[in-house]
């Protein structure tokens, strides 16, 4: 039961500005690392909009490491290792337009999805926010700082791993109908349901009166 959680905050609406990103590993089922680091944006622009979600100023990143600089950490967190997040499609494409900005390699990783898997879990819910699920479940955390979201993500992934009776973020998916997403330097495909294979059409009546004509005048 090892995996680590991801989240990101960004700048701007643009999803290679990351300001800021938070990691949790767990070990064994147990939450052994939590790391939150600021980020400077491209040209350390920001969005009223995205400052009044998180609190994140131009001040607070204007000495932070870049992207470029910040990767070489976090890929050891990411590289080869199953990462979940809590609307996995944002901070995923978060990671891939800054790495496409910096033109660096895409890790292999295989991802899940906290906020898909818990509308499959828990179908009766009217929310499925990380606020309210955390509420559900008794987390406390600080809502849009990077590392308590990624934090109270991984808690809600833990719950549904002993709920499904199973031991790794594999297991999980697959026992509800989705397939992992993936990360790879040719490219990525994303968490999603796995497609029913797709049955053979029945032939109709004159179709079969077709079909048996054109048999009579070959043979």
């Amino acid at each position: 039961m090892n995996f680590t959680a991801i989240d990101f905050e960004t700048a701007t609406s643009h999803r290679g500005s990351a300001c800021s990103v938070g990691l949790v590993v767990v070990e064994n089922g147990q939450i052994t690392q939590k790391v939150h680091q600021l980020i400077q944006p491209p040209g350390n622009r920001y969005d009223r909009f995205n400052i009044s979600i998180h609190g994140i100023t131009p001040a607070m990143t204007q000495s932070a490491p870049p992207f470029s600089e910040v990767w070489k950490e976090l890929s050891l967190f990411l590289s080869q290792q199953s990462v979940i997040a809590h609307n996995a499609s944002f901070d995923m494409s978060v990671l891939r337009y800054c790495l496409d900005h910096t033109d660096m390699e895409y890790p292999t990783l295989s991802y899940y999805c906290t906020y898909l898997l818990s509308k499959s879990l828990w179908p009766e819910r009217k929310s499925y926010v990380l606020s309210d699920l955390s509420t559900s479940f008794g987390i406390e955390f600080e809502h849009h700082r990077a590392d308590e979201d990624a934090y109270a993500c991984a808690r809600i992934a833990l719950a549904m791993l002993e709920q499904e009776g199973v031991r790794s973020l594999d297991e999980l998916a697959r026992k509800n109908g989705f397939q992992p997403g993936l990360h790879h330097p040719g490219g990525y495909s994303a968490f999603s349901k796995i497609k029913a294979p797709k049955t053979p059409k029945r032939q109709t009546k004159a179709a079969k009166l077709i079909a048996a004509a054109l048999d009579a005048k070959e043979g």
